[in-house]
């Protein structure tokens, strides 16, 4: 009795759905866009153009340190779109903001200027956060001071600024330093006979010779 009664409420269950269209079951780990494939293309594209757009903007003071050799500030942005590949998108009052290639970046560090660096992370050029802060663009041959603790005297020394290799050293250890030391004038002539454009910043440099040429 008990077996038959089940059998007929199975039955009664089963009728109630007779009549309407089966349904497509789908499955899936992650549920489907409601706007379609379509929308998360868009989205995806324009979160990438918003990173790249991000990352190669970089805002400069108007003013700039000229190097001997340039006449004006306009001057100098025509040979810095020239050497660096560098756009310049819009100018204010105080600060411009460039397209820069890929890899170049402002670093502002716990202290001191702001640095520009190149994508192999060479300081470029260095300027203030203040208004009205100027944009001084760096060779890459430079006369710096080194000294030794051990006995307060100092030397100088002729640096690649490319690559960090010493190129030339004085052999005199002196009290005084910078302009003043004793070999200054000495390392001076050797980098003028070897490198007579090396005051200006925009010379020497590997991407900038390439540009400039192409």
């Amino acid at each position: 009795m008990n077996k038959g009664k089940t059998k007929l409420t199975r039955q009664d269950a089963e009728r109630l759905f007779e009549g309407l269209p089966a349904s497509n079951v789908k499955t899936s780990k992650r549920p489907e866009n409601p706007f379609g494939p379509e929308a998360s293309n868009v989205v995806k594209r324009v979160e990438g153009e918003a990173a790249l757009w991000k990352d190669n903007l970089i805002t400069l003071p108007v003013a700039i340190e000229l190097p001997a050799g340039y006449a004006s500030e306009a001057r100098m942005r025509e040979a810095m779109a020239r050497a660096w590949r560098v756009k310049w998108v819009r100018e204010g009052k105080d600060e411009v903001v460039a397209d820069f290639p890929e890899g170049w970046k402002a670093v502002r560090p716990q202290s001191g200027p702001i640095e520009l660096r190149d994508p192999a992370g060479v300081v470029r050029a260095v300027y203030g956060w203040a208004k009205h802060a100027e944009l001084r663009i760096l060779p890459r041959f430079l006369i710096e001071s080194q000294a030794n603790n051990s006995n307060g005297l100092g030397s100088v020394l002729v640096r690649d600024r490319g690559n960090g290799s010493i190129l030339e050293r004085s052999s005199t250890w002196s009290a005084r330093t910078g302009v003043n030391h004793p070999d200054w004038a000495k390392l001076e002539a050797w980098l003028n006979l070897r490198y007579p454009d090396h005051h200006d910043p925009l010379r020497y440099w590997e991407d900038c010779e390439e540009n400039v040429r192409t």
